[in-house]
């Protein structure tokens, strides 16, 4: 099979996967404020990931004028981060991921340009390993004991601290790469069987939860999961929300990440009011509850920063200092 074949079948297969199941990679570039340009010296390992990168983004653009970065850097981490590199039927249509309901497709000059600004992250050594879970039943814990052994047997934990100290001094706390599992929704299973795991390898685990989610009686939190594009996996009885007491307990050893109230884009929160509810409202609770402000933030669809946008700058306002999107890990802007 031809370089250009594999990249196909690994991009349909990844295509094939529900975006919303557990244990999406992806390779995330780091954007300090500014332009922190490229390193003087190149690594081997650095310059053969960026051509890597490059070789696939020409691959998918060529085969499907929908795709974005985000597409390319999880064929990327599919290759080159998981334990089980991503097989499947190669079924789909097209090679672009899941994207939420209101979605616009940028302009193929910006998505250009979005792409060498993550090609010279990764180029200059500026990149984060990331495994996106979602909803992590007990049914599939062997499934998820076995890939977070995998990674913390190749990685290093990171927290918000290691991240924001490579930022700002372009060195890590860690002696091996970093490896970041994230838990988006605020499930229950994330404390039932992703935390128990968390312990079990020594990784940290940076969780998402939209606030109104965890408010919600457990009658009602199927209908609030269906109506916010929640990606659930099983039905449990009882809770399919985890607890604020949960999530306190969590704040103790892992780091706590603003999602909005309900599961919002940014494109979604432009009134005072959405604004006030959407992040406003969910910084102040989680701060009472986890004892400082949130890590990082996370819109639905994982827009970039915009400071534009209501949203946005309320985010910056609120004192969040990192914003997680499909393609970068961002300073956010004072």
């Amino acid at each position: 099979m031809s370089e250009r074949d594999d990249i196909l079948a690994r991009a349909r297969a990844v295509a094939d996967e529900d975006e919303e199941r557990a244990g999406v990679a992806m390779v995330l570039g780091l954007e300090p404020a500014g332009d922190p340009g490229t390193s003087d010296e190149v690594s081997p390992d650095d310059g053969r990931t960026a051509e890597l990168l490059g070789r696939i983004w020409d691959v998918l653009v060529q085969d499907d004028p929908a795709v974005t970065v985000q597409d390319a850097l999880a064929v990327l981490a599919a290759s080159e981060l998981r334990p089980t590199p991503a097989v499947g039927a190669s079924t789909s249509p097209g090679l672009a991921a899941w994207r939420p309901q209101g979605y616009v497709l940028p302009p193929r000059v910006e998505r250009e340009a979005e792409f060498g600004r993550v090609r010279d992250a990764v180029l200059g050594g500026r990149l984060l390993r990331v495994v996106n879970y979602h909803d992590t039943p007990l049914s599939r814990q062997t499934e998820f004991r076995a890939e977070l052994h995998s990674y913390a047997e190749r990685f290093d934990p990171v927290t918000a601290r290691d991240v924001w100290q490579f930022m700002t001094t372009r060195t890590w706390n860690t002696s091996r790469p970093g490896i970041l599992p994230a838990f988006f929704d605020g499930f229950a299973s994330a404390v039932t069987c992703a935390a128990p795991l968390l312990a079990e390898t020594g990784l940290v685990g940076w969780f998402y939860p939209p606030t109104e989610f965890l408010d919600t009686s457990p009658g009602e939190q199927a209908a609030f999961a269906a109506r916010h594009d929640y990606g659930v996996l099983e039905h449990p009885e009882g809770r399919l929300a985890m607890t604020w007491d949960e999530l306190a307990v969590l704040s103790e050893g892992h780091e706590v990440c603003g999602h909005t109230a309900t599961h919002a884009a940014s494109h979604h929160v432009g009134s005072d009011d959405e604004v006030t509810r959407q992040v406003r409202v969910p910084v102040d609770r989680l701060r009472e509850v986890c004892g400082r402000v949130p890590a990082a933030w996370a819109w639905l669809g994982g827009s970039a920063w915009n400071g534009e946008a209501p949203g946005d700058r309320a985010v910056a306002l609120a004192g969040i200092r990192l914003l997680t999107s499909n393609a970068a890990m961002q300073v956010i802007p004072r």
